[in-house]
């Protein structure tokens, strides 16, 4: 079958293409009656992102399935159980409750009946963030490749799993059919936030194409679209850090994402939380802040919050339990947890409840939350770069702590991911001084 690549770097146009070439794909009468395009992706967060894209498209109105590859395994090593080998099972067991059901998937897609048998529903394949498979999704697409019509994006750059070599799958993508590269940046026009970029990308000193500027003493480097600057801060004193970041924000037009490689950091958290509450005044009188934001969580991070302040007792009847989290039941994932209990009470009987079976109610609300699309958040936001990829925004700041961590090859991609999310303006704010003559900002 047909293997069309796209291959480019960030903001270039990859899902763009991906998608326009799967619309030319299905005008040309690739899907008959009751077939459907199979769009898969590593994370949810870009499921989602190609799922809005696709829904966008006349074209594959109702004619679409977007799904993660962890879904899309379940899925086949449900449907297709009988033909599950005692080791096959014992194969997957050893691996992870995500990873095992991707090898099964992966040993079933060898039989040429079950491809088949996938390629009737889904002749054609889009796979999004491709760079992101792991060797157990990668036999997935490869079980896939004979028997269905592929079209994926990639770029080997973007993968942000410290250590994990993408040589074997980019050559096998590169090799699978017919590689589109994919040059000219369309994200952005801005000059100095294009050559900081391609500086990272390319291991080069970030400072020699930017222009140094010194003001009160602090340097800072700048370019259109661009700045690079550090500040002092310490856990004793994180004000430096806050100002840094409130100030930046008062410059820009529109929402600011903040982004960083560890939301954990101590000195970022409390600097965030000043930026929440606090007003400065210039020498001129002027004022700006504060700037309420709000964090954009992993969905544990997220069922970890909603549950911090909650001391779940280890056994509880129904009663008790909804009497502890009705006040909180302004939250939905709390709410449909109760909601949970009660048809379990109802219908089956159950009148106590463990503290896992709460949390665990909770959790999978988030992620069915999150997999829809409801935990929309408006203004400013704060993010991890993990979370932020595949995604972009007019303004970015970016928190560059010590606490970063990886090997230089990783943290330039960090880097990287985070300067590029940016459509308008990037500012990279270094926790600390003279940090900037190492990686990822210099060879």
């Amino acid at each position: 079958m047909t293997f069309d690549f796209f291959e480019g770097a960030a903001g270039t146009g990859k899902t763009h293409n991906l998608v326009g070439c799967a619309g030319e794909i299905v005008q040309g009468g690739v899907l008959g009656d009751g077939h459907k395009l199979l769009a898969l992706t590593f994370m949810n967060g870009a499921r989602r992102r190609l799922d809005a894209r696709l829904g966008e498209n006349p074209a594959f109105r109702r004619r679409f399935d977007c799904q993660t590859f962890d879904v899309f395994a379940r899925t086949l090593a449900a449907r297709r159980r009988s033909l599950i080998t005692p080791a096959m099972q014992t194969q997957a067991d050893a691996l992870s409750e995500f990873d095992g059901p991707c090898a099964l998937a992966a040993s079933l897609l060898e039989n040429e009946s079950v491809r088949q048998w996938v390629a009737r529903s889904f002749p054609l394949v889009l796979v999004d963030e491709a760079q992101d498979l792991d060797e157990h999704r990668m036999r997935v697409l490869q079980g896939l490749a004979p028997s269905c019509r592929i079209v994926a994006a990639a770029d080997a750059f973007q993968c942000l799993h410290n250590g994990r070599d993408t040589a074997p799958l980019m050559g096998w993508l590169e090799g699978a059919g017919q590689t589109h590269r994919l040059t000219q940046v369309r994200r952005t026009t801005q000059q100095g936030l294009l050559a900081a970029a391609l500086a990272v990308r390319e291991g080069r000193d970030v400072k020699t194409v930017l222009t140094a500027n010194t003001f009160n003493n602090r340097t800072s480097w700048n370019g259109a679209g661009f700045r690079l600057q550090d500040a002092a801060a310490t856990q004793a004193n994180t004000g430096l850090l806050a100002w840094a970041i409130a100030n930046d924000m008062a410059q820009r037009q529109g929402p600011v994402v903040i982004l960083t490689p560890d939301g954990s950091n101590a000195i970022i958290r409390a600097a965030l939380a000043t930026v929440q509450t606090r007003q400065w005044q210039r020498n001129n009188g002027a004022t700006f802040g504060p700037y309420p934001h709000s964090w954009d969580r992993h969905d544990n991070e997220e069922a970890n919050a909603l549950l911090a302040d909650i001391a779940l007792p280890e056994t509880a009847s129904y009663a008790d339990l909804r009497a502890l989290l009705t006040p909180l039941a302004g939250n939905a994932p709390i709410a449909q947890a109760i909601s949970r209990m009660d048809r379990l009470r109802r219908a089956h009987g159950q009148a106590s409840f463990t503290a896992a079976q709460v949390t665990e109610f909770v959790r999978e609300s988030v992620r069915n939350r999150s997999r829809l699309g409801f935990r929309q958040q408006r203004g400013h936001l704060v993010m991890t770069i993990q979370r932020a990829k595949n995604r972009e925004f007019p303004n970015v700041i970016v928190l560059w702590p010590h606490t970063a961590t990886g090997s230089a090859e990783h943290l330039r991609r960090l880097l990287y991911n985070g300067i590029t999310r940016a459509q308008n303006h990037c500012t990279v704010i270094v926790l600390g001084q003279n940090r900037m003559n190492a990686p990822p900002f210099a060879p």
